[in-house]
């Protein structure tokens, strides 16, 4: 999206400092794990909360800024997009990136979800995805964005399901357990992968009418090579996982991936598939 900024400011970032800020997992994860774990299915989300020209919108965990490049044309004209990160990598590598509609207010926020820099009732519509699970107080962390949203405002959260229904990651930590490495930071990413369990925290955090559906899609890359090198470059729990494979085994690892993948050969490489659960409710 080419169509010029109307504003873009920057609160509470360390961006602002003079050091330079590491950006590789950022771009890793704007350039790998965007287009083939989000883009599959983000189109139905935006679908789903059916944002309206003239919106205030609130991305929370917004990583590189996908949903403010979607949602930006939707609002205008007069509708805003905030987006809000704690890692200030994130939030550099979306304001190179992220262009919007001149009647667009776009702004970037660099703090924690548990303590957004917003004032209450300010927002029509808050996403969340794939972030809320990574939230240190999950409850908190809703707590807030209800706090931030008006009356009636729609809240739309995306969780992984559970690993094994995430093909892809489940070869990999399968693999990682068999070699005496231990996976914990990877299951991080599918702590909210039971549905009723999502809709329990959502509505004790005050919001009404949640609804959770599934959503499949096919996970594709060229190889099981890439796949791996995807989450080793940008997914943030998985990575750490990944980096505890000692060097001398990480050649038989990947000969043994490429082996597992086989199964889910498509098309000249590998398409595995992937389940996440999609929430909608209202703040009131």
């Amino acid at each position: 999206m080419t169509l010029g900024v109307k504003a873009v400011l920057l609160k509470g970032c360390a961006v602002e400092q003079a050091k330079p800020i590491d950006t590789t997992a950022a771009e890793g994860y704007e350039k790998q794990i965007l287009p083939a774990f989000m883009l599959p299915v983000v189109k139905d989300v935006i679908d789903a909360a059916a944002p309206r020209p003239g919106e205030s919108v609130l991305d929370v965990a917004c990583g590189t800024g996908l949903v403010a490049r979607l949602v930006a044309p939707l609002v205008a004209p007069g509708g805003t997009v905030s987006n809000l990160d704690f890692d200030p990598a994130m939030i550099a590598v979306g304001r190179r990136l992220v262009e919007c509609p001149t009647t667009v207010g776009l702004t970037w926020h660099c703090a924690s979800a548990l303590t957004m820099p917003f004032d209450d009732s300010a927002f029509d519509l808050v996403f969340c995805l794939n972030g809320l699970q990574f939230l240190p107080d999950q409850a908190a962390g809703l707590a807030e964005m209800r706090r931030v949203m008006k009356p009636w405002g729609r809240l739309v959260v995306t969780v992984l399901s559970s690993v094994d229904r995430c093909k892809g990651h489940s070869l990999v930590l399968r693999g990682l357990e068999r070699r005496g490495v231990d996976p914990t930071p990877m299951l991080k990413a599918f702590a909210l992968g039971d549905p009723a369990m999502l809709e329990a925290l959502v509505g004790n955090a005050g919001f009404r009418g949640a609804s959770v559906r599934p959503m499949r899609a096919r996970v594709r890359f060229p190889s099981a090579q890439h796949f791996v090198d995807a989450l080793a470059a940008g997914a943030v729990a998985t990575r750490h996982a990944l980096a505890r494979l000692p060097e001398d085994q990480r050649t038989s690892f990947m000969r043994e991936m490429s082996e597992e993948f086989r199964q889910y050969q498509e098309g000249g490489g590998v398409a595995t598939p992937q389940e996440q659960f999609i929430l909608i409710a209202r703040a009131g």
